[in-house]
């Protein structure tokens, strides 16, 4: 998302319903700019024993979750990035043996990603780095207050992607 959407959705959002706008101290980009970044280092310090980035650990994690056997142009799609960029992500989990690659029986131009065993095998490992980074803020703020947060970043990005 750009900034000018960022700042628009700011300037939406800070107004009450009686027409007072409310101080925002920082812009939002700069608040969920840090936390991407500082979470990618946090989870990619405790990847670092399997060999692993926060990049490649997300679509492990997407196919975990949503299963293998799926086609590399969907997994392109599904995730939203670029072709170039799943290229590299998928090649590099194969020479490190996280994924394979075969060719579809019903199309034969087409490439099916598939976890390996050991993939598999790191599946809880991965899921509770994850979860480590939450646990943070659970620990925190409670998780009524977590869930209310992550609610709340999800109705804006609905605003943003105008779908409510």
């Amino acid at each position: 998302m750009s900034a000018i959407i960022f700042i628009k959705l700011v300037e939406s959002a800070t107004k009450l319903k009686r027409g007072v706008i409310m101080r925002v101290s920082a812009p939002i980009e700069k608040w969920i700019a840090k936390l991407y970044k500082d979470h990618d280092q946090f989870v990619d310090n405790l990847l670092e024993d399997y060999n692993l980035n926060h990049s490649e650990a997300n679509l492990l994690i997407y196919l975990y979750k949503d299963g293998d056997g799926i086609s590399q142009n969907k997994l392109k799609e599904n995730l939203g990035v670029d072709k170039a960029t799943i290229s590299r992500a998928i090649y590099s989990l194969i020479d490190k043996n996280y994924l394979k690659k075969r060719k579809s029986p019903a199309d034969g131009r087409v490439n099916l990603i598939y976890l390996t065993e050991k993939a598999e095998a790191v599946k809880e490992e991965i899921n509770d780095i994850y979860q480590q980074w939450f646990q943070i803020f659970i620990n925190k703020i409670g998780e009524k207050e977590a869930k209310r947060v992550l609610d709340n970043l999800e109705k804006m990005y609905e605003i943003v992607q105008n779908k409510e």
